[in-house]
């Protein structure tokens, strides 16, 4: 299954002015609701944080922890994930844990 994301700068500022944040040690997930029967996921990821091969792989650990828990997470979301310098070299274990309890702190889970 293929994640679906955002990817036209105004859907990013839409989240980031309208939508609630919720942070953690690696990163910031920023949570609007956009109507749909899906959830899209967007990724920010700073120069500051690393190389491209870095954020590249930050970017594919968190795109696989948010497929992992796609079905439990409420349809009709727009999330968008920003990095930290702590997320280098981040395991795709420790990825879930990290934002399955963002998505629980924010409400996002079903039941």
């Amino acid at each position: 299954m293929k994640v679906k994301r955002l990817k036209k700068n105004w859907e990013f500022k839409r989240v980031y002015r309208r939508g609630k944040s919720f942070v953690s040690k690696r990163i910031v997930l920023y949570v609007y609701p956009n109507r749909t029967d899906h959830s899209k996921i967007g990724f920010s990821i700073s120069k500051k944080v690393g190389k491209s091969v870095q954020r590249n792989r930050i970017k594919r650990i968190y795109r696989e922890a948010f497929l992992s828990l796609y079905h439990e997470i409420k349809q009709g979301y727009d999330l968008v994930v920003v990095a930290r310098r702590e997320a280098v070299g981040v395991p795709l274990s420790l990825a879930r844990e990290e934002l399955y309890a963002l998505c629980r702190r924010g409400k996002l889970l079903r039941k």
